[in-house]
């Protein structure tokens, strides 16, 4: 009878867990010399690679960091820098999670640490502004309840901003809150997924959506358009709230422009059809939970499946 035994895969070396432990308090130095360490030790080892390319790929953006002054500008050159290493990840390949989340505190703390030295003046001056890069730097940097606090107050400033929508359900999803997470992201969604950027979100519940959206082919921008169709689909997204009248009616005339959008414009199909599928879905759920029109919500149905026949299958088979 064969072994059930299974392979017990190798443990991290020990230098390349103190290069990570070094990342996190952000001292680079430090961690290249352990990494190297680890190199040295095993020429092979996948995870050290990727690490040490990650390093190396944080050289030049902390080079051009030193010859800023403005603070401000210090930490938001470090947030896009962060969404270019994602990028850069897409092409090494890997998917070490341990090592992107060392980097990922360095990084975020090194940005936060800079948002916080801004003299008070400035701090009020920002407002809303300012919450938001320190909620989206402190939940990087895993301190949850704060920045829950500063995303939660720049959202009652920005009540229709998608980017900070995104930011307080993914802080949300990371605290357990799913519930309250799910209803945020789908709004989030609706409202303007371009606002939303894919490369800050960290929780599970929106990295699982995005990584299916990759897998189907689609990448760029259009990524975040298929967000809100897929989050539909596979029912993560699932937790709706009732339409205001005026919102319902808002929402069928945005629905009409789009649709003469799409018929004026058949080379916006990638960006339109989506938009599209995610307001018949707002539509559909609207009808069921007032139980409206039946013939329309078959209407709403029909246009689902001329727009996107598998989507249609798919939205109907349960």
């Amino acid at each position: 009878m064969p072994s059930m035994d299974r392979a017990i895969p190798p443990s991290p070396p020990s230098d390349l867990l103190k290069a990570y432990e070094c990342l996190k308090n952000a001292d680079f130095a430090s961690a290249e010399r352990f990494l190297e360490a680890a190199l040295h030790e095993n020429y092979e080892h996948e995870e050290v690679l990727f690490a040490l390319k990650s390093l190396h790929f944080w050289r030049e953006p902390l080079l051009n960091l030193d010859s800023m002054k403005n603070l401000v500008d210090r930490g938001d050159f470090l947030m896009e820098s962060w969404k270019r290493y994602c990028a850069f990840l897409l092409h090494v390949g890997g998917n070490f999670e341990t090592a992107r989340y060392a980097f990922r505190r360095a990084v975020f703390g090194l940005a936060l640490d800079l948002y916080l030295a801004l003299p008070d003046a400035t701090k009020d001056q920002m407002g809303p502004d300012l919450d938001f890069r320190l909620g989206r730097a402190r939940k990087a940097s895993g301190d949850l309840e704060l920045a829950q606090q500063h995303l939660e107050r720049a959202a009652k400033s920005r009540k229709q901003d998608a980017a900070i929508m995104a930011e307080l359900a993914d802080t949300l999803a990371l605290a357990g809150e799913m519930r309250m997470a799910k209803a945020l992201f789908r709004e989030a969604f609706f409202l303007d997924p371009r606002a939303v950027d894919l490369e800050y979100l960290e929780s599970d519940l929106i990295r699982k959506i995005i990584e299916n959206v990759r897998k189907l082919g689609y990448s760029g921008e259009v990524v975040a358009e298929w967000i809100p169709v897929y989050g539909e689909i596979l029912h993560v997204l699932d937790v709706k709230r009732l339409l205001t009248q005026g919102e319902f009616t808002n929402l069928q005339s945005s629905v009409a422009r789009l649709e003469q959008e799409l018929l004026n414009s058949p080379r916006r199909r990638e960006v339109l059809v989506p938009r599209l599928l995610t307001r018949y879905f707002w539509i559909v759920s609207q009808l069921q939970a007032t139980e409206g029109d039946g013939a329309k919500l078959g209407k709403v149905l029909i246009k689902i499946k001329t727009l996107d026949p598998e989507i249609h299958a798919r939205y109907t088979e349960t």
